[in-house]
């Protein structure tokens, strides 16, 4: 059972879980059922699987980040950040990004600002970088 708003100021660590899901329902689906918002606070997923109507499943106890221009080309996304909800929105916010490559958001709490950048590289170019 997810627990809410966690007491994001206590100083925890900061648990993060990173995928390349290639494009796949079936391995989105796989993912996200095994994906615990009462363990990951932050999820790094390359590749993620989009519907025609350019969504994403994610599980309600998270908020998805996506490039800024991903509802006019969501075909281009291969980035993006799952926010566990028990971080408040207060507490992160989006940068934006030109490259459909990069998804970046920074993270504020009693550690300072922690800024987590996801990067899908192709290995055919570095394009991205």
């Amino acid at each position: 059972m997810h627990d809410g708003h966690r007491n994001w100021e206590t100083g925890r660590q900061i648990h993060i879980w990173g995928q390349n899901l290639n494009k796949s329902l079936t391995a989105q689906s796989t993912f996200y059922h095994s994906l615990d918002a009462n363990i990951y606070d932050l999820t790094l997923v390359q590749e993620p699987h989009f519907d025609f109507r350019g969504l994403s499943r994610v599980k309600r106890a998270y908020t998805s980040v996506y490039l800024q221009s991903h509802a006019a080309q969501h075909k281009a996304t291969r980035s993006a950040i799952w926010v566990n909800s028990s971080i408040p929105s207060s507490n992160w916010q989006t940068i934006p990004m030109a490259s459909p490559d990069i998804t970046a958001i920074d993270l504020y709490s009693n550690f300072g600002t922690l800024r987590v950048v996801n990067v899908y590289i192709d290995c055919e170019h570095n394009d991205a970088l």
